[in-house]
């Protein structure tokens, strides 16, 4: 039954008049509603806390229903007859339609396109061609930088080891140092060192390895106040190697010639308050070294106090916050003053669990140097991420002068705060931490993680506050008779309904994503917009439908439509209540998301529903409204949502052959446009249920109708390639010449092959490889009874690459040698008759090149109880038939001598002695003790076979090929 306007201002205008005087407000309330306003608005009671007062008995004269006078009472058998239904308020004009619906629709279309252009502005290079001069070193200029680049990137190849980046692009750095140098104010000190530093260290990454590096190279320049005492150094850092087989000009190039020239315009300005460190490294996509070797080994290390490292994994566009601290929120507070911030708390939370197969310098900085910092990256465009189009031509306009102001004016906020001029009287550094976040790039926000805390179980106690005050007065002053169990029931039911209208939309979009990646996997990856219609589009079918049943059921047509929609919101409300609370208990930075659900949206409509002017009680002002109160939230919501995908959907082309990414992707678009959505799936209870029906057939149509296109055309193929956009497939080739030996040391295995790996889970399917080489004898790895597969992978990465092929062939791989691993010594360190153990040192002798891996696995029963191979203790990889297993990765600098080096090294293997070795003393020598596998990478090299498969390959693929060599020894 329907709350009439003129009662509802009765009631909540002329308070005086409820108590005492019933029957005179009664016949003003029946004059009123005959009338001037008559009986024109649905959503005159909505939510609100002051509406109509039922009398005690049940019983008012002047009420009606579809125009029809009824008397309502507290019978049971009467309630199902003076229910408001949604038809009633459908015959007058007072529900939701396809024009409300197509507004909504629209709104949320602008915000997104309003959130594409935000994001892609850049500022203007300076100076440009038009206007300026290069000489000009008032501030930074991407032309300058570009310059440095053009050079840089020239150096081919540049992995660790190559003359390209140990000796051309090292000195490159070097020389430009000495000329800034010269140039210098005279109120600076400038420094430069040329490290080349060797070490080792173990790294919880990826499968976990051991790290070894030789000779890996670090430009350092230091930028100091002349005749200032200062201990304080803040270092910023990037990378100039490159990855295996691209020329690297976003990944890390661009920053450095960022940092080269930050660099420059520092020297020509004032003196600094404190002293800034550029650390050029050389061999990051080694994983990590070279930072290792400068906070371990370099003195200039000691004097850090906080740190700057800059990456990439993209080919431009914003620069992008996505890790700080550990704690230390003085870091954020100084970004939060640069130009252009941007990033988020949950970028750096979803970073820091692992779920992006990705890592930084930032790591090394912060475990071994245990210095805080903050780690910026380029983020847009991933395709190009470690493939060959990774070149200048793809770095956006305006990205390099917007990074190039962010450092500039952060490295100055960094030396110039207080907590860095002094750290140790620093109150909160050691405490606390920051939660930030960027509204759609306009504006940064950031507090302390316990102004967060406090802040959140502020808005969850006042929020639980409101939404109670207003059920209670609701549920007593309904116009319909319900019970105290019916009103319990329709709450409890209505969270439920929410719950679900979550759960099984996100479950029933990954189910549709599991069933098409058997048909059509990753149909997506070069179209982004499909994701809307295979993803976003059923969530929306599903959610309408559900709410379209439930609003069917027996409870919810007791209730007045109305009171169906305030009910459902607060549900939705008290979810949110339900999330931010329990984040905020977990400690995460990113409790700060439920709280923008919960902050705004359920206090504004209070205020709205208390304090509505008497002029719009109708339609459009509670449409108005409802947006108005979300519309932050929402904004946020689908910020948040555009800004995920552009990171996750170029990387699932890298992630490997066991994870799904169809199912991974419906999972986060689905979860996204359910946030979006939340509150307003309430508005489907004030929806004609012809329209509810029929939209959510729309969505379900248009997505059969994607679905079967994929599927059945070329739309579903995944790649592409110039002059279409840059979306490929990723695949290594490897010519591996592979060698196995016996306890006897007799040769056992010779052969020659094509190793063939996928990175995506597409597999091999959508390669033609049997048009380009013949697969006769191809087999799938045997990583049951071979050491990590007897592949000669290069890092430990065997469970994330499954789906690849060795193809043998005849050709054997035109390799410098093919070297061999002798054991010189073999030492019983621990054996006497009273112990049941026995430990020996076994020492061997190898040649290895700039790459190259050691795996080895002692006997089942037996351990590795120590080597030389690293200082620390050597870290454990997975287990391989209960045995043990080591990944050591080496690599070396580049050697004027040539890229051979002799490597010495002893093992201590424990093992049991066995029961015959009292009869047959030298028993335990014809028993397998350490399986090592020696293997060399020759990353700059080819041969005929993979020149040809190369040049073969359709063009959206982009291959990685080098060849190496492995050996198997028993000892």
């Amino acid at each position: 039954m329907q709350c009439s306007l003129a009662e509802t201002l009765n009631y909540r205008y002329q308070l005086p008049l409820i108590v005492g005087l019933r029957a005179e407000t009664a016949l003003f309330s029946s004059r009123l509603r005959r009338g001037l306003y008559g009986n024109r608005s649905l959503f005159a009671v909505a939510g609100s806390p002051l509406a109509i007062n039922r009398s005690d008995d049940g019983f008012d004269q002047d009420r009606r229903t579809g125009g029809q006078r009824v008397s309502t009472t507290t019978a049971g058998d009467e309630k199902d007859k003076n229910r408001w239904t949604a038809e009633d308020a459908a015959s007058q004009g007072n529900m939701l339609g396809w024009l409300q619906w197509l507004i909504l629709g629209a709104y949320i279309g602008t915000v997104i396109y309003l959130i594409q252009t935000v994001s892609q502005q850049l500022p203007r290079p300076w100076p440009s061609s038009e206007h300026g001069d290069l000489r000009d070193m008032s501030k930074f200029s991407e032309d300058r930088a570009m310059q440095h680049l053009l050079v840089l990137t020239s150096f081919r190849p540049r992995t660790v080891g190559t003359d390209g980046n140990d000796k051309f692009a090292a000195n490159y750095f070097y020389k430009e140092a000495q000329a800034i140098k010269k140039k210098a104010a005279q109120l600076h000190d400038i420094d430069i060192d040329h490290q080349i530093v060797s070490g080792s260290f173990r790294l919880a990454f990826l499968g976990g390895f051991n790290s070894v590096y030789r000779n890996v190279h670090n430009i350092l320049v230091r930028v100091s106040p002349r005749n200032v005492e200062t201990n304080r150094t803040l270092l910023v850092n990037c990378h100039f190697d490159a990855a295996i087989g691209v020329d690297g000009a976003s990944d890390d190039l661009s920053q450095c010639v960022i940092m080269l020239d930050t660099l420059a315009v520092l020297a020509r300005r004032g003196a600094l308050p404190g002293r800034i460190l550029f650390l050029f490294n050389g061999a990051e996509e080694s994983i990590l070294q070279a930072s290792h070797g400068f906070v371990t080994q370099h003195p200039w290390a000691k004097e850090v106090t906080a740190f700057v490292n800059l990456e990439a994994a993209g080919s431009g566009g914003r620069d992008v916050l996505f890790q700080t601290g550990p704690k230390h929120p003085w870091l954020v507070r100084a970004y939060a003053r640069v130009p252009y911030p941007c990033g988020n708390s949950v970028g750096e939370e979803i970073f820091q669990s692992g779920a992006i197969p990705s890592d930084t310098d930032f790591r090394i900085f912060r475990d071994h140097g245990h210095i805080p910092g903050v780690d910026i990256a380029f983020v847009e465009n991933g395709y190009v991420y470690h493939t060959h189009y990774d070149q200048v031509d793809q770095i956006y306009p305006g990205t390099l002068q917007r990074a190039g102001e962010n450092l500039l004016a952060l490295l100055y906020g960094m030396v110039t705060s207080a907590e860095f001029q002094d750290l140790e009287n620093c109150k909160d550094c050691a405490t606390d931490s920051a939660v930030y976040f960027d509204f759609i790039g306009l504006a940064f926000i950031m507090y302390s993680h316990t102004s967060g805390i406090i802040a959140n179980y502020f808005f969850a106690i006042a929020a639980t506050f409101i939404i109670l005050l207003e059920m209670l007065y609701q549920f007593k002053n309904c116009p319909v008779y319900l019970s105290r169990k019916d009103a319990v029931s329709a709450m409890i039911f209505s969270f439920l309904l929410v719950l679900c209208s979550i759960i099984v939309p996100v479950s029933m979009t990954a189910l549709l994503a599991y069933l098409l990646s058997m048909v059509a996997p990753m149909s997506w990856f070069s179209r982004t917009y499909l994701t809307f219609f295979l993803y976003a589009l059923p969530t929306i079918a599903v959610s309408f439908a559900l709410h379209w049943v439930a609003s069917h059921t027996r409870l919810m047509m007791r209730i007045p439509v109305q009171m169906r929609e305030s009910i459902v919101y607060h549900a939705v409300g008290l979810i949110w209540i339900v999330l931010l609370v329990g984040t905020t208990l977990k400690g995460l930075n990113s409790a700060f998301l439920p709280m923008l659900f919960v902050a705004a949206p359920i206090p504004v409509r209070f205020i709205w529903l208390t304090l509505q002017p008497l002029t719009r009680h109708d339609l459009v002002a509670f449409l108005t409204t409802h947006m108005t109160s979300y519309s932050i939230s929402s904004i946020f919501a689908l910020y948040q949502l555009i800004s995920v995908v552009k990171v996750f959907l170029p990387m699932f082309g890298r992630t490997g052959s066991e994870v799904n990414p169809d199912v991974l992707l419906a999972v986060i678009v689905s979860s996204g446009v359910m946030s979006i959505l939340s509150y307003y799936t309430s508005l489907i209870h004030v929806t004609k249920r012809q329209t509810v029906l029929r939209i959510s057939q729309l969505c379900a149509l248009l997505t059969l109708i994607t679905v079967l296109t994929v599927s059945l055309t070329s739309m579903g193929f995944p790649y592409s390639s110039p002059p279409d956009r840059i979306a490929p497939k990723r695949m290594i080739v490897q010519h591996l010449h592979r060698e196995e030996f016996n306890l006897k040391n007799e040769q056992i295995i010779h052969e020659n092959a094509l190793w063939i790996v996928p990175l995506d889970f597409t597999g091999l399917q959508p390669v033609p490889l049997a048009d380009i080489i013949s697969l006769t004898g191809a087999t799938k790895p045997d990583c049951d009874s071979k050491l990590y597969c007897g592949l000669p992978f290069i890092y430990p990465v065997m469970n994330m690459l499954k789906q690849h092929l060795v193809v043998p062939i005849k050709d054997e791989p035109r390799l410098p040698h093919h070297p061999l691993l002798k054991k010189t010594d073999d030492q019983v360190l621990v054996s006497d008759d009273q112990s049941l153990v026995q430990t020996r040192r076994l020492t061997f002798v190898t040649q290895l090149v700039d790459h190259s891996n050691i795996h080895m696995s002692p006997a089942e029963g037996c351990e590795l109880r120590g080597w030389n191979l690293t200082q620390a203790e050597p870290m454990q990889g997975p287990t391989w038939h209960n045995r043990t297993t080591y990944f050591v990765f080496l690599v070396s600098g580049y050697d004027a001598k040539g890229p051979m080096y002799e490597k010495t090294f002893h093992v201590d293997i424990s093992c049991p002695k066995t029961a015959s070795r009292a009869t047959d003393p030298v028993a335990d020598d014809r028993l397998e003790i350490l399986t090592i596998t020696v293997i060399n990478h020759f990353l700059t090299m080819t041969s005929p076979v993979l020149d040809k498969i190369t040049q073969q390959l359709p063009s959206w693929l982009a291959p990685i090929t080098w060849l190496n060599s492995i050996q198997t020894y028993s000892f």
